[in-house]
């Protein structure tokens, strides 16, 4: 039903937090984003598929024209944090995001170069720095050390921990969002670009890369990457997803097994490997 224009003055005014599952809009909804709304949209996905979820329109600043063609559009990235409202109040059909809600858990490295207000000891850059080194590097590997063959430890750490919030924020449990992030960073050691043994994050065949620089012109993004995960296990792979999501445990043919061999397509050996990685990040995570 067509909302009057009336519903879009007054007083009943509905906020919400959600979060951002696709940024990139098919066309005709260039600007903007869909969102899984928190306390209105359940995190299962079974429940609530992607595609049911609502593309919300995105307020960007006075300095952009403003006009159709004209200005730059938001530049929010798949499991962003956004506040926003309704614009037609209760009916709750039309969001739109305000903005966004910084939910950072874990320094990056760009984060660990910049400088920080010096306010107290524990705060200055280098104590930060040991800190981190403390809680994400195993004692006898020094993460200097480009031994993941482009990352450094600390980042392959950072960008683990990123992927398990991320498919937990898309509606995969906890076990299901570890052993989806234990079989990605055993294929490509969380690495997004292109190698000889490795292309993309999932390790993927020509065909399936070339989808994925299709997916989205910022295809090298590693947030980009694991919404392209998203985006084939409730679409090319949605066999492979409907498998996962009935398994809730992490061994015995369980999500490993699911995972490596229908979405990344590897052999016994490499199984069994992703499920030792899958007890680590466990154990890590948990």
């Amino acid at each position: 039903m067509k909302p009057i224009l009336s519903e879009f003055y007054g007083d009943s005014t509905r906020w919400f937090v959600a979060t951002v599952i696709d940024a990139s809009p098919p066309y005709g909804y260039e600007g903007r984003v869909k969102i899984r709304i928190h306390g209105l949209h359940t995190e299962s996905t079974r429940l609530i598929p992607q595609s049911d979820l609502p593309w919300a329109q995105c307020v960007i600043p006075t300095t952009e024209g403003g006009a159709s063609g004209i200005g730059r559009m938001p530049q929010l990235q798949p499991s962003a944090l956004v506040f926003g409202m309704f614009m037609d109040g209760v009916n709750s059909q039309t969001p739109i995001v305000l903005g966004s809600l910084p939910h950072i858990e874990f320094p990056t490295p760009v984060q660990m170069g910049q400088e920080f207000e010096d306010i107290g000891e524990d705060n200055k850059p280098e104590t930060l720095w040991e800190k981190v080194k403390a809680a994400a590097a195993p004692k006898e590997v020094d993460i200097r050390d480009d031994y993941t063959g482009g990352l450094s430890h600390i980042v392959k750490i950072a960008r683990e921990n990123t992927a398990v919030r991320f498919f937990l924020n898309v509606g995969y449990t906890q076990k299901q969002a570890i052993g989806i992030t234990a079989g990605l960073s055993q294929v490509s050691s969380m690495r997004t670009g292109e190698s000889p043994v490795s292309k993309g994050i999932g390790a993927y065949s020509e065909r399936r890369y070339a989808d994925l620089q299709k997916y989205s012109n910022a295809s090298a993004s590693f947030l980009t990457q694991l919404a392209f995960v998203a985006y084939e296990l409730n679409g090319t792979q949605s066999s492979a997803n409907i498998r996962l999501l009935q398994s809730d445990r992490l061994d015995n043919k369980g999500i490993c097994h699911i995972f490596g061999k229908y979405y990344l397509e590897r052999d016994a050996k490499v199984i069994k490997q992703i499920e030792m990685n899958a007890r680590k990040l466990t154990d890590r995570i948990t």
